[in-house]
């Protein structure tokens, strides 16, 4: 869908219109399971997917939030995401941030 990273406003609209997921989750999750969750995991490529499941359980304590970035094949195939490591400095979405 997209990523939290740019110029404001865009991250928080990003993050907005993603929450609704986490806002599901925190009343389901009582529903359904009788309490809310140990951990919540997500996948924090472009942080979108992060960012809607984890923000609604920011202030609680209790639910450990994990992001996990895959690195594809490994990091010396060069079939990864992992910008961080194997990236260069760029602009997206008028953004500077690596890319790879």
């Amino acid at each position: 869908i997209g990523t939290v990273a740019g110029p404001h406003p865009y991250p928080m609209m990003v993050r907005d219109f993603q929450r609704v997921i986490g806002d599901e989750c925190k009343v389901q999750m009582p529903e359904l399971a009788g309490r809310q969750p140990d951990a919540v995991i997500a996948c924090v490529g472009g942080g979108s997917n992060a960012m809607g499941i984890f923000y609604p359980y920011i202030d609680d304590r209790s639910v450990q939030l994990i992001g996990v970035e895959a690195a594809g094949d490994g990091l010396d195939t060069g079939r990864h995401a992992a910008s961080l490591i194997a990236g260069s400095p760029g602009v997206l979405h008028g953004n500077r941030t690596y890319l790879l």
